[in-house]
């Protein structure tokens, strides 16, 4: 614990602990079999060396655990196994948010990011600004993951994302799966009234151009939801209120 307190206070806050679960009587074999070791391979030694680390190293565990930063591995399985989980152990806690246009996203989204610590990234201005916006969509989900695997944050919140099917199978398959996705419910009428009054704040869109975004939104979410629904820990929100 004093390595913990002396690095949060004099270098940085840890943002995630990656903690290895594996056994005594894995690890004693392991050592037992690699062969050339130290003097003091032996169990007796092995046993020594787990009763320090359980005295040392676990009050450290149990504190982070506290605050939800504690990663668990299981690294008794294949090498490949506990890389790949590893992996995603280092990716930051995801949360996604999508809806039709105007229905409230970067609204809440802002709200939940103040109150919880979050980060939010908007899928559609993160495409642009990578000029990804002519690329397919494995290509676009690709470079998100790998900006994912970049992020400090120790929680983001995906904003517009996933937007498909595939976009959703992909990203679970290949990166991780969202800790919760919000799906904001509000009526065409009402998006319609909300994005008359954006007209002031530069972010207007005509009625046709709201309506064919709505169109396509609400035919994507025919395969989306259900898959999400099946797959995630899906939460639907009406936001036809005031989400002031």
């Amino acid at each position: 614990m004093d390595q913990c307190t002396y690095f949060e206070t004099h270098v940085c806050e840890a943002q995630n602990v990656l903690f290895f679960e594996c056994s005594q009587e894995v690890c004693t074999e392991r050592i037992m079999q690699r062969g050339q070791g130290r003097s003091d391979d032996n169990p007796e030694a092995v046993a020594k060396r787990f009763e320090t680390f359980a005295a040392k190293n676990m009050p450290v565990i149990h504190y982070y655990e506290q605050f939800g930063k504690v990663r668990y591995v299981n690294a008794e399985r294949d090498p490949l196994e506990v890389y790949v989980d590893t992996r995603k152990a280092m990716l930051p806690q995801i949360f996604c948010i999508i809806g039709p246009k105007a229905s409230g996203k970067t609204t809440l989204g802002t709200k939940l990011c103040e109150r919880t610590n979050m980060k939010m990234i908007n899928f559609e201005e993160f495409v642009h600004s990578m000029n990804l916006a002519d690329c397919d969509e494995e290509t676009q989900t690709l470079a998100l993951m790998k900006r994912l695997s970049q992020e400090v944050c120790p929680r983001v919140l995906l904003e517009d994302f996933p937007q498909s099917e595939f976009q959703a199978k992909f990203f679970i398959k290949n990166c991780v799966s969202p800790s919760r996705v919000f799906s904001l419910e509000c009526t065409k009428d009402v998006c319609q009234e909300r994005m008359i009054r954006l007209q002031q704040q530069g972010d207007y869109q005509a009625s046709a151009i709201l309506s064919k975004r709505i169109r396509i939104y609400n035919e994507n979410s025919k395969k989306l939801m259900p898959y999400l629904q099946a797959n995630t820990n899906l939460r639907v929100v009406n936001t036809e209120q005031n989400i002031e």
